[in-house]
């Protein structure tokens, strides 16, 4: 029967796979290249090129920071701000969600894991945990994707944002893409649904052996080998006790045959 760690190799493995997908996720919400837009003016964006993030925007301007482009000059944006578009709102409510029901779902897993290795072999607690924890994982994923989603349905509308005077924005680009932040975003949350989805599918063993120690190991073998031992020294004490007795009926001129009887 297996020793029930076994039997969990796969959510192991999606844990592991799970934590990237947390990580990835605290990433993509600390890019600023969620929409890249492209503006024709250049005056104050020399660059021609603005990165719109969920927390700020940014871009480069040898007027306002460096002459040789080398520092971005940034504004942060609030959910508070009145010009915040519903999209940026929701997201940074949604990626600080996620990030925290991944850490959450994290913790779960690693008290789960703990209990499988440490012996406690009770299938509804475990079943539960596991359960919780890829719900967690699921939800996660669930905040990534609206995020995401919501954002590249604004790039691909060319959707305007009426930033104020100290921006230096215009209030639309020429021209608008998707950025690395959404592609980070998304490799995140497919991550997290499938480690979500293994967690949830786990099923308890109906018949597990129990865990075996080190030093049940070490006793178990050397018993075994004093057994062993014990049967080799009354095997070799049969086996002499055998040739005694066989050498004793030869002396024995009652087991003597007739031959010899009338030889003598």
């Amino acid at each position: 029967m297996p020793y029930l760690a076994v039997t969990t190799n796969l959510q192991f493995v999606s844990f592991w796979l799970g934590t990237v997908g947390w990580i990835l996720v605290a990433v993509a919400t600390g890019l600023i290249e969620w929409r890249i837009w492209y503006v024709a003016d250049r005056t104050i964006i020399t660059s021609g090129v603005a990165s719109v993030g969920i927390w700020r925007i940014c871009f480069f301007s040898d007027r306002l920071v460096s002459p040789e482009l080398r520092v971005m000059y940034c504004q942060y944006i609030s959910v508070w701000d009145s010009f915040t578009p519903v999209e940026i709102c929701v997201s940074q409510v949604l990626m600080v969600l996620g990030i925290f029901a991944g850490a959450v779902g994290k913790a779960v897993s690693v008290y789960t894991f703990r209990n499988i290795f440490f012996g406690m072999n009770e299938a509804r607690s475990l079943r539960i945990t596991f359960s919780f924890g890829g719900a967690l994982y699921i939800l996660s994923s669930v905040c990534v994707v609206i995020s995401v989603g919501w954002n590249i349905n604004s790039v691909l509308r060319n959707h305007t944002i009426d930033f104020p005077a100290n921006f230096y924005m215009p209030s639309s680009p020429s021209t608008q893409e998707v950025g690395s932040a959404i592609y980070v975003g998304i490799s995140a949350a497919i991550l997290l649904l499938f480690s979500g989805i293994v967690f949830l599918c786990y099923t308890f063993p109906e018949r597990h052996g129990p865990k075996i120690h080190p030093g049940n190991s070490l006793e178990s073998i050397s018993l075994s080998s004093f057994n062993t031992s014990n049967s080799r020294c009354t095997l070799s004490a049969v086996s002499h006790d055998d040739q005694s007795s066989h050498e004793h009926t030869m002396d024995n001129p009652a087991f003597q045959s007739d031959e010899n009887i009338a030889i003598f």
